[in-house]
């Protein structure tokens, strides 16, 4: 096969041939050079017949040179050719007045060998028993200022890793409400005097209602029940109808287990029995009833529901996602209690075996209000809180976007180096709610991301391997160890997509995504769950602003944005 500059070179010969022709005012007519006819092996071959030229036996046409797609052809079709074949003198390309010479290129100039298609030339008549073509190559000027293609995709790559998509993001309705928002949220389960009015009992959580992240969820994309799952949510439907009681449904690895309440024939009988309806009730009882179509509050329609997120599309057609952010902290060894309150504010409890606890208020859309850390000595520690009074965010007065961190595909960052990219502080003397920063990509860009290349997934899928999450190894001991020197830290894990899929699907698949790689990192490399906060956002901020199936821009990152957020 002949190698990237020899495919250049070809190129770049035929284009300068064609240049000159074209630029001439009064092209000279060129005898066509003379073709060797194919000799018997062993006989020498003698010379001369036109090859590729649009003429008649009875007249010349002037000289053409091959256009990208014979060169391309050529190129592909050499290694069919016979080794018998005759070779046949191609000369370098000359000045369009000037006739065609028959002697091959000087010395000086090493030829580079490409085989002529056998058959269906383009633009040319058939030639049979096709011959080996010598193709003088560029001069040395010509190589300098023609990129090969291994140059062109490196360049791409390059682009790709220090772009800044969010720079030039357009304004959504969701990123102007997060910047208006100068008014702490308001809900029953964030005043100490308020009393729930459901608590659930506490729910061990163990492997079999856990997910992992080597394991997919429990519903594809389109909201389906996996067969498997669907099969353990009917029986657990059908114990739970039977017994009439109170139980816990637990279908599959990656839902977070929740109590039902009672079954009985009577609330049963107007209950739709399809399976994919009973696995989303056991999944997330609050997004189960959000139906594809449904208009919800601040004019949201919604767009996908897949049993664990709910995509809804806003007025401007923008979109963005609901989903339960506790379900990260889900691990195996801890219990889960929580608690809803009468405006649909719950207060979730999650308990370690060390005795610490994780401590979630959510609003009635799940958004979270507070988040916070009791350890075992008594200790607490703040990791999220929306109450914190901000400003309203004039993305016209934001300092410029941080630099981002190059790796380019390939190339592997020490742990050093990764450590000194995520403490890189932010230039910004003010701070913002975890909305602001998740809905504001300006305010998000304040931040260097440091993209996570180790990782590819299936298409559909949300299952890391496990060889592949090995790779996650210096990543996961550079978070871990800022978080036990620092148990305020607070990282995003973003996913994103490029536009190969519906935008829906693809921003719940990158959602998914960025769960999994933290996932990862908690089951592999012990990183706190509550520590992490994930975010999809689809194809919305493509690296390479290019559609269709781009490598670059199926990307998972990762952010330091403790310094962003706002504590009281």
């Amino acid at each position: 096969m002949p190698t990237a500059p020899e495919m250049a070179q070809v190129a770049t010969s035929a284009r300068a041939a064609t240049k000159v022709a074209a630029e001439s005012p009064e092209p000279a007519q060129v005898e066509a050079a003379p073709v060797v006819e194919a000799a018997p092996v062993g006989e020498a071959a003698p010379v001369v017949e036109a090859a590729r030229a649009e003429a008649t036996p009875a007249e010349a046409a002037p000289a053409q040179a091959p256009s990208d797609t014979d060169i391309a052809r050529a190129l592909a079709e050499r290694d069919a050719a016979k080794p018998a074949a005759a070779p046949v003198v191609t000369p370098a390309p000359a000045p369009a007045d000037a006739p065609a010479p028959i002697a091959p290129a000087p010395a000086a100039s090493a030829p580079v060998v490409v085989t002529a298609p056998q058959a269906e030339p383009v633009a040319a008549p058939q030639v049979t028993d096709a011959a080996p073509v010598v193709v003088t190559p560029p001069t040395a000027a010509q190589q300098a200022t023609t990129p090969v293609p291994q140059d062109d995709a490196l360049a791409e790559a390059l682009a790709a890793a220090k772009a800044i998509p969010e720079a030039t993001a357009k304004a959504t309705d969701a990123a102007r409400e997060a910047a208006a928002a100068a008014t702490a949220p308001a809900a029953a389960a964030l005043a100490e005097s308020s009393a729930p009015v459901v608590t659930s009992e506490k729910t061990a959580v163990t492997e079999a209602n856990s997910r992992a992240a080597t394991e997919d969820f429990a519903t594809d994309l389109r909201g389906q029940a996996r067969a498997a799952d669907a099969a353990a949510a009917a029986a657990a439907e059908a114990a739970a109808n039977a017994a009439g009681q109170t139980v816990v449904v637990t279908p599959a690895p990656g839902t977070a287990p929740v109590v039902t309440g009672t079954q009985t024939a009577e609330t049963d009988k107007n209950r739709d029995s399809d399976l994919e309806t009973a696995l989303k009730q056991a999944i997330l009882p609050a997004l189960a009833g959000m139906a594809v179509g449904q208009m919800l509050s601040d004019d949201r329609e919604v767009a996908l529901n897949t049993g664990d997120r709910v995509v809804v599309t806003r007025a401007d057609g923008s979109q963005e996602i609901i989903k339960d952010d506790n379900a990260l902290l889900l691990r195996p060894g801890s219990t889960v209690q929580t608690e809803e309150y009468a405006d649909g504010s719950s207060r979730t409890i999650v308990t370690r075996e060390d005795g610490s606890q994780v401590i979630t208020i959510r609003d009635a859309d799940l958004r979270i209000l507070r988040r916070t850390v009791v350890h075992p000595d008594g200790t607490s520690t703040a990791l999220i809180d929306e109450t914190a009074a901000v400003q309203p965010v004039d993305v016209a007065q934001l300092p410029a976007p941080a630099e981002p961190v190059v790796v380019m595909p390939g190339q592997a960052i020490s742990d050093e180096a990764l450590r000194e990219a995520l403490r890189r502080e932010t230039a910004v003397n003010r701070s913002f709610t975890l909305g602001q920063v998740r809905s504001i990509p300006e305010v998000r860009a304040l931040v260097a991301p440091v993209d996570i290349q180790a990782i590819t997934f299936d298409t559909g899928s949300a299952a890391i391997k496990p060889d592949q999450a090995q790779a996650l190894a210096s990543l996961g001991r550079v978070i871990a160890d800022q978080i036990r020197q620092n148990p305020g830290e607070v990282f995003l894990i973003e996913g994103h997509t490029d536009t190969v899929g519906a935008d829906a699907m693809n921003l719940a698949l990158s959602d998914r995504r960025a769960e999994s790689v933290a996932l990862a990192l908690t089951e592999f490399f012990q990183v706190p769950p509550e520590n992490m906060v994930v975010q999809g956002y689809g194809e919305q901020f493509l690296k390479v602003g290019r559609e269709g199936d781009v490598r670059a821009n199926r990307r998972a990152a990762v952010r330091r944005i403790t310094d962003l957020l706002a504590r009281n």
